[in-house]
C-alpha cells in the first residue's frame, strides 16, 4: 500500500479550508441578499405597494437557499480539488 506524502495531505487540507472559506462566503451573500429583499418588501409596504413583511420569514428562506447553494458550491470546489489532488498524486505514483 503506498504511503501518503505530506505534500498531498497538506494540499487536501488546502482544498478542505478553502472549501469552508467558499461555503461562508457564499453563505453570506445569500443571507445578505436577504436583508436587502426585506428592506425592499419593508420599502414597499410603507408606499403602500405590498403587504407587511415578516423579518423571520424572509430571513428564514435566505438563510435556508444560502445553505443549499454555499453546499453546492463549497461541494464543488471541494471535489475539484481533491481530484487534482488525487490525480497528481496518481501521476507521481506512476513517474516512479
Amino acid at each position: 500500500m503506498p504511503r501518503t506524502s505530506a505534500r498531498t495531505v497538506m494540499l487536501g487540507v488546502f482544498w478542505f479550508l478553502l472549501s469552508v472559506a467558499v461555503w461562508n462566503g457564499f453563505f453570506d451573500l445569500y443571507v445578505s441578499r436577504g436583508a436587502r429583499e426585506y428592506l425592499q418588501l419593508q420599502a414597499e409596504f410603507e408606499l403602500g405597494r405590498g403587504p407587511a413583511p415578516v423579518m423571520s420569514e424572509v430571513m428564514a428562506r435566505a438563510s435556508r437557499d444560502g445553505v443549499r447553494g454555499a453546499s453546492m458550491w463549497a461541494a464543488v470546489v471541494l471535489a475539484a480539488g481533491w481530484v487534482t489532488v488525487a490525480a497528481g498524486a496518481a501521476g507521481k505514483r506512476v513517474r516512479a
